[in-house]
């Protein structure tokens, strides 16, 4: 068994480290290993403090806690740990959220200010895409002569309202019966030949035949949204939700250095390719 650290009267292993590692980053990298290690340095800190400030696990939040472990699969209970290690961890996981949501009990109500400062310094991330809406006629490849029949349809069509009557009558997509409605769809979400049309007519142009893997396609686009900012009052109470994890997250880290500091003795780090 090699020893990689202590923490307190805490020993931490090399297993415990792949065991970390592989559970939360699916890789046994060096890197990997070494932020796992960072990662229980911080949770045994952080349990110390819970156990310091007199926090407890009463019998119903531990039989809570270890269902809500079960019913998630969690890695805890379906490990080779006895049954008083996954007590053991389980406590722990149960003390530190305690501890943590002492240290910073709810969310705080955010001037309105602020948020808009926020909204206002990050516009680029709070827009609606660009969106289009189409409809396609679809002779499927397996059907004979289909790129013919589907160009033959195509020399038909001379307005939207042509385009829909066709679509009706021969479209061999279940849209069909929806004069081939496709939706609204931003980039990245379409089959990528839809996609490239799509997005290179305006409203009420209608492509040429043009093939998929699934046939030959006649496109159609009905409707467009340019990419536009999303209004403030539409994402308030998100931008409030976000701003609170990210405080709570930032006030987290800094306790954590300040645990660092004050127990930097109590911190021994044995093997020296972790340093």
């Amino acid at each position: 068994m090699h020893l990689i650290a202590r923490v307190f009267d805490v020993e931490i292993t090399e297993e415990d480290l792949l065991e970390e590692s592989v559970t939360l980053y699916g890789q046994d990298s060096l890197e990997g290993l070494k932020r796992a290690l960072d990662l229980l340095i911080n949770r045994y800190l952080l349990y110390h403090q819970a156990l310091l400030n007199g926090l407890e696990v009463s019998e119903e939040e531990f039989e809570n806690a270890l269902l809500e472990a079960l019913d998630s699969d969690n890695s805890v209970v379906n490990n080779e740990h006895t049954a008083s290690e996954i007590e053991k961890q389980i406590e722990q996981c149960i003390l530190i959220r305690k501890y943590i949501q002492q240290l910073y009990p709810s969310d705080l109500d955010i001037p309105e200010s602020q948020l808009l400062a926020y909204y206002e310094e990050q516009q680029e991330n709070f827009s609606a895409s660009e969106m289009v809406r189409a409809s396609h006629i679809l002779i499927r490849k397996d059907e004979v002569n289909a790129e013919d029949k589907a160009k033959k349809l195509r020399e038909k069509i001379h307005s939207p309202e042509v385009f829909k009557s066709i679509c009706t009558q021969y479209s061999q997509c279940p849209s069909g019966i929806h004069c081939g409605d496709l939706g609204w769809f931003p980039r990245g979400k379409m089959i990528k030949e839809i996609e490239d049309i799509a997005f290179a007519l305006q409203p009420g142009e209608i492509s040429e035949v043009f093939p998929t893997k699934y046939g030959y396609h006649i496109l159609m686009v009905t409707d467009r949204r340019e990419s536009r900012p999303i209004p403030f009052e539409d994402i308030r109470e998100s931008l409030e939700t976000s701003l609170n994890e990210f405080k709570k997250e930032f006030f987290l880290f800094q306790h954590i250095q300040e645990l660092h500091n004050t127990y930097k003795d109590q911190i021994v780090i044995l093997d020296e390719n972790y340093l």
